[in-house]
């Protein structure tokens, strides 16, 4: 019997499962105790074994330790955690960022950064939409046909009393309310003609000298 469980053991330490001792065979007591604890011990490896195997490839299902195993049981608690850290990573996808890991040190600082840039790049891009939106709000407010004045060109705020003049505004006005951009006044030469003839002839002079 000695022989055999030094052989069986010999084998373990390959990183093999050996095969049961046969207890039957064994007539002294003190010796069926040995074997019946060897035999547990390489069921203990096996069951650990194939529990392992399957979670090192990232298969969480149907994986079974029995509760007296002792050593399987950090495997099960790690087999848990995975289970949660997957919960956890559908309810990131799904957009939840409050979600934290605490318990597998650097692992951890990395999935919690990972979910707090994630954050904020989600708030950056929903703020980029709301300014595109309102882009397109502004724009919208400037299509399709302003009613303005043929004489004096204001524009009439739109669905307001066309007989009230304070609904009449200057065109600057509306187009800087309704957008971003702002006016610089100067004037056209037909108009610095039409309102100042004389510095309308000395500056084209000037241009014709040079």
């Amino acid at each position: 019997m000695i022989d055999s469980a030094s052989e069986k053991i010999k084998i373990l330490l390959q990183g093999k499962i050996p095969d049961l001792i046969d207890i039957e065979k064994i007539d002294d007591e003190s010796k069926k105790k040995c074997a019946e604890q060897l035999n547990k011990l390489f069921d203990f490896m096996k069951e650990t074994r194939d529990f392992i195997l399957p979670l090192s490839r990232g298969e969480l299902t149907d994986l079974k330790v029995s509760s007296n195993n002792f050593l399987g049981s950090p495997f099960k608690e790690l087999h848990s955690r995975l289970l949660h850290l997957t919960w956890q990573a559908k309810q990131v996808a799904n957009g939840d960022f409050n979600q934290r890991v605490d318990f597998m040190g650097e692992f951890s600082e990395a999935f919690n950064s990972m979910i707090i840039s994630l954050d904020n790049n989600e708030k950056v891009l929903k703020n980029k939409i709301a300014e595109l939106e309102d882009a397109m709000d502004r724009i919208k407010t400037l299509e399709g046909i302003l009613p303005i004045c043929s004489s004096c060109k204001k524009i009439r705020n739109k669905d307001s009393n066309p007989g009230e003049q304070s609904n009449w505004v200057q065109m600057e006005s509306y187009i800087s309310d309704k957008t971003d951009a702002e006016f610089s006044h100067s004037i056209c030469p037909e108009c610095m003609k039409r309102l100042y003839p004389d510095l309308a002839d000395k500056i084209s002079n000037k241009k014709s000298k040079i």
